[in-house]
């Protein structure tokens, strides 16, 4: 199969083949295997549309397979699922860490919204954008959350709740200087500045200017970047030796 092919499959198509089926969060994880290149693999879905973004497949994890066998795969996508995935409830829950957030946001932005039908606010190319305008009446609503329109304001409504709820938590997190540090040290390792040797975009990820840190802020700020930087040579040396 292709990967266009399996994003198009049914819950009723992924039933028909499944090993397993699971629960998790709210969402029916359906176990398969494929026996061609993506292998064993798990499919995700919600309320019978397949979110097609959390699947995941043997081909990414060969090397798991093979060292330690497909039971300990079918443990992965476990973990996986349960760290990727959100029941409604949980969005609304207290946000305790920054890791916690960023999965939230993301889960909220790419996940969440693929149980309703939608269209995608892009349209490169004369033919694209003729078909956005053809679908355009049937979807109203946008929801810039998700970057798309959908056909009921209710759903436009409900993600920017939750994305309120989370950036309100974000905001409370920053407080911290501990949280503070893992947030920095987040970014600065996202953006590569062990080897940029700048904070810079970092900063402006968490929506700080330099000029805008406490001294606190600009303490925990050179301290993680050393820390990173140092890290990053010693792993360097150990190459090279």
């Amino acid at each position: 199969m292709t990967i266009k092919e399996i994003e198009k499959m049914t819950l009723d198509d992924a039933e028909q083949i499944a090993l397993e089926t699971m629960e998790i969060k709210e969402h029916k994880c359906v176990f398969v295997d494929f026996h061609d290149a993506f292998g064993y693999s798990v499919l995700v879905f919600k309320d019978g549309k397949h979110i097609h973004y959390v699947d995941d497949f043997e081909l990414h994890h060969g090397y798991l397979v093979k060292e330690q066998g497909k039971g300990a795969l079918r443990d992965y996508y476990i973990q996986e699922m349960n760290n990727r995935l959100f029941t409604d409830e949980e969005l609304i829950e207290s946000v305790r860490t920054y890791d916690e957030y960023k999965r939230k946001d993301y889960f909220l932005r790419n996940y969440r919204i693929m149980r309703y039908d939608r269209l995608s606010i892009f349209s490169i190319g004369e033919e694209a954008r003729r078909k956005f305008e053809e679908a355009k009446p049937d979807f109203p609503y946008c929801c810039d959350i998700s970057f798309c329109y959908v056909a009921d304001r209710k759903i436009a409504e409900t993600q920017k709740k939750y994305s309120e709820h989370l950036e309100a938590g974000l905001a409370a997190l920053k407080k911290s200087d501990d949280t503070f540090r893992e947030m920095i040290g987040y970014e600065l390792a996202n953006h590569e500045a062990c080897i940029t040797g700048d904070c810079r975009d970092a900063l402006v990820a968490l929506g700080y200017t330099w000029d805008e840190l406490t001294e606190s802020q600009k303490r925990i700020t050179r301290e993680e970047l050393n820390r990173q930087y140092d890290s990053y040579m010693a792993e360097d040396a150990g190459d090279i030796a």
